[in-house]
């Protein structure tokens, strides 16, 4: 029982992976804008269902408060009510398996090249997959045509250093490892033999980006 359980029970989850860019509006009306080079940790506001039954859902209660804001934890879209939040799109028979950094990728870069590549009809990548590096997830801005060695790009820098021939993952094996930036509290309301948990508003959870 943990996190994981928050997302699913989930009533709604708002999702942030957005970069962060500043605008400029001169007198003359001209727009002007520039990215500032971040991380772009993940953010998702998770709204949980109410009405838990509290003698079931006491365990579940407890981790999260030994957690709390302090520890992080991996969260993983591999199950039945959440897959369709990380499910493949592209080409292959089935999601990817076995692919590897073809090269090391450089700094900051947003593009990567990725080898042992399976079959597939059309592009083995789709724009809006999500890959993972060294334990960090990112999402496929264009569609990948299939080739022996594939360009990718990705909606933020490379995180970490990982190098050639390191594992990449893809859909559902993807992970988060996030930590709660918001951790609402709870009101019981009592009904035979036990109450309901009503909570008092949503979980904030932020990526644990490795300085």
């Amino acid at each position: 029982m943990s996190f994981q359980d928050i997302f699913e029970i989930q009533q709604s989850m708002t999702v942030n992976n957005r970069r962060t860019v500043g605008q400029q509006v001169s007198r003359g009306g001209q727009i002007r804008t520039a990215q500032y080079l971040t991380s772009v940790p993940w953010v998702f506001t998770v709204v949980p269902h109410n009405y838990l039954y509290y003698p079931t859902a006491r365990g579940i209660i407890q981790t999260i408060d030994n957690l709390d804001r302090q520890t992080s934890e991996t969260i993983d879209f591999n199950t039945t009510g959440l897959s369709w939040f990380v499910a493949y799109q592209g080409g292959a028979s089935a999601t990817p398996v076995g692919m590897e950094l073809a090269s090391t990728p450089a700094p900051n870069a947003t593009t990567v090249s990725l080898t042992n590549i399976p079959s597939a009809s059309g592009a083995i990548l789709k724009a809006g997959d999500f890959i993972g590096i060294g334990g960090y997830t990112y999402k496929v801005t264009e569609d990948v045509a299939r080739a022996e060695t594939i360009y990718v790009p990705i909606h933020r820098p490379v995180i970490g250093n990982p190098s050639v021939g390191d594992p990449v993952v893809c859909g559902v094996n993807c992970t988060f490892d996030v930590y709660a930036e918001s951790c609402p509290t709870y009101t019981l309301t009592p009904m035979t033999n036990g109450a309901f948990v009503n909570w008092d508003g949503a979980f904030v959870f932020r990526e644990n980006v490795q300085p």
